[in-house]
C-alpha cells in the first residue's frame, strides 16, 4: 500500500477548495455590518461584513443589484449569496445575490415561513383562483381613504370604465390596526355581497410598510372571500403573501383598476358593432317575412276566382277525357276490323279448302313421283336382267353345253368323282336328260 502523502499544487488546492465551498453553501443568509466599501467605476460592490473579530469577504456584482438599496459603511444589512473563493488570492468570499437592510431579515423570514406554510395548504393553488369579470357593474376597492393608491384607481377607473359604480371600503393599509380592519373590509364585502369584484390596494413602500399584507390573517381573509378579489400592492417588483392568495395579482393599483376594467372605447366599440349586427339581422329578417307574405299573397286566391278555374279545369279534363274515348273506340274499330280480317283468313272452310287443295297437289306428285320411281326401277330391272342373262349359264347350254347332277341334285365339276354305273341327270338347253356313266 502507498503512504505516500498526496501533493496539492496551489491551484489545483484553490479549486477544489471553491468547488467545494460552493456546493455546499449554494444560498446562504448572512448579517453583518458592512466594513471597507468599495465602489469602482464598473458598477460592482466590494466590501466587507464584520461582526467582532470576524469578517466576510463579498463581491455584489451590477447585474444582481437591481431593486435593491445602496448598501453604506457601516451599515447592518442581511445578504444571500453562494460561497466560493477567490482564486487569485485564495480568500473565501460571498458572490451576494440580495442585500436588504437587517432590520427587514426578521420579516423576511417571517414572510417566507409563512409562504412555505400557505402554499403547502393549497392556498396558491390556480385550480382555485376565481375569474375575474369581463363587465363589472360595481367594482369595490379596500384601501385608505386618504391614499394615493385610492386616488389613481377612481382616474384609472374614470378613464377607462366610467359605467362602473364604485364602492369604498375604507381600511389603514399600514400599522398596528391595518390587519384588522382589512379583515373587517373583506368580510362586510362578502356579507353585503354588492359589488362583482374587490381591489384590495396601496401604494408602495419598505417591505415593514407592506407588513399588513404580509399577515396569515389577512391571507386567510382574501382566501375565504366569495367575491374575485384583485390586488394592486406597492410597486412591481413587491410581492406580498395577499398577491398569492388573491385571485389576480396586478403591479401596481393603477394596474388592478386597468385589470378589473375593460377600455370604455372599446366597449362602445363593440358595442356599436354588436348594435349594426343587430340591425342587419332585424333587416335580413324582415326582409325575409316580407318575402313570405309576398309569396302567400300571391298564392291567395279569391273563393270565385278559385272556383272559376277550377271549372276550367274540369272542362279541360272532361275535353281530354272525350278525346281519350274517341280515340279508345277508334282503335277498339281498329282491332275488330284487324280481327275479323285474320278471322276469316283463318275459317276453317277456307283451311279446308286449301287443306284439299295442297292434298291434291301432293297428291299428284306423289303419283309423278312414284311413275318416276317405277320407270326408273323397271329400266333399272331390265339392265340388271339382261347383265344376268349375259351371265347366266341356260345361255351356254342353248351354246351346246350341258350341266351334269348326281342323284342329290350335286353338280358334279370332276370325273374323278364318278364311278361306273353312276346314273347322271345331264341339263341341257330344253330339258333334262337321265344318262348312265360306262366309262
Amino acid at each position: 500500500m502507498d503512504s505516500s502523502p498526496r501533493i496539492y499544487s496551489v491551484k489545483a488546492l484553490v479549486g477544489e477548495l471553491r468547488q467545494l465551498l460552493e456546493a455546499s453553501y449554494r444560498q446562504v443568509w448572512i448579517e453583518g455590518e458592512v466594513s471597507g466599501l468599495a465602489k469602482p467605476s464598473s458598477g460592482h460592490l466590494y466590501f466587507s461584513l464584520k461582526e467582532d473579530n470576524s469578517i466576510v469577504r463579498c463581491a455584489f456584482f451590477r447585474n444582481r443589484r437591481v431593486g435593491t438599496v445602496m448598501p453604506e459603511e457601516g451599515m447592518q444589512v442581511l445578504v444571500r449569496g453562494q460561497i466560493s473563493v477567490y482564486e487569485q488570492r485564495g480568500d473565501l468570499q460571498l458572490i451576494i445575490n440580495h442585500l436588504e437592510p437587517a432590520g427587514e431579515g426578521a420579516l423576511r423570514r417571517a414572510f417566507e415561513q409563512l409562504k412555505a406554510k400557505l402554499e403547502k395548504e393549497g392556498l396558491f393553488a390556480q385550480d382555485r383562483k376565481r375569474p375575474i369579470p369581463a363587465y363589472p357593474e360595481v367594482i369595490g376597492i379596500i384601501t385608505s381613504s386618504t391614499g394615493a393608491a385610492l386616488h389613481d384607481i377612481r382616474v384609472t377607473l374614470k378613464r377607462r370604465y366610467p359605467l362602473a359604480r364604485l364602492i369604498l371600503y375604507p381600511a389603514m393599509v399600514q400599522g398596528l390596526k391595518a390587519k384588522e380592519q382589512l379583515c373587517e373590509m373583506l368580510q362586510v364585502a362578502a356579507n353585503r355581497n354588492e359589488v362583482d369584484v374587490l381591489i384590495v390596494a396601496r401604494g408602495g413602500g419598505s417591505l415593514e410598510d407592506l407588513q399588513a399584507f404580509n399577515e396569515e390573517t389577512v391571507a386567510r381573509a382574501i382566501s375565504k372571500c366569495p367575491l374575485p378579489v384583485v390586488t394592486g400592492i406597492g410597486h412591481e417588483t413587491d410581492i406580498t403573501i395577499s398577491d398569492l392568495v388573491a385571485d389576480q395579482r396586478a403591479a401596481t393599483p393603477t394596474a388592478a383598476a386597468e385589470l378589473v376594467s375593460p377600455v370604455a372605447r372599446e366597449l362602445l366599440r363593440h358595442s356599436i358593432d354588436l348594435l349594426q349586427r343587430l340591425q342587419r339581422y332585424i333587416e335580413r329578417q324582415i326582409n325575409q317575412h316580407w318575402q313570405q307574405i309576398d309569396y302567400a299573397s300571391a298564392r291567395l286566391v279569391h273563393p270565385s276566382q278559385k272556383l272559376e278555374r277550377n271549372r276550367f279545369h274540369q272542362q279541360t279534363l272532361d275535353t281530354k277525357l272525350q278525346r281519350c274515348i274517341d280515340q279508345m273506340l277508334i282503335q277498339l274499330r281498329f282491332d275488330t276490323d284487324n280481327l275479323r280480317a285474320r278471322l276469316g283468313h283463318n275459317s276453317p272452310a277456307v283451311q279446308l279448302i286449301r287443306h284439299r287443295s295442297s292434298v291434291d297437289n301432293n297428291a299428284r306428285r306423289l303419283l309423278r313421283q312414284i311413275e318416276f320411281n317405277l320407270t326408273k326401277k323397271s329400266m333399272y330391272l331390265e339392265q340388271l336382267a339382261g347383265s344376268l342373262q349375259l351371265m347366266s349359264p341356260l345361255n351356254t347350254l342353248e351354246r351346246g353345253y350341258a350341266i351334269l347332277q348326281d342323284s342329290a341334285g350335286k353338280v358334279v365339276s370332276s370325273s374323278k368323282k364318278l364311278s361306273n354305273g353312276q346314273n347322271l341327270i345331264a341339263t341341257v338347253s330344253d330339258g333334262e336328260i337321265n344318262v348312265t356313266v360306262t366309262k
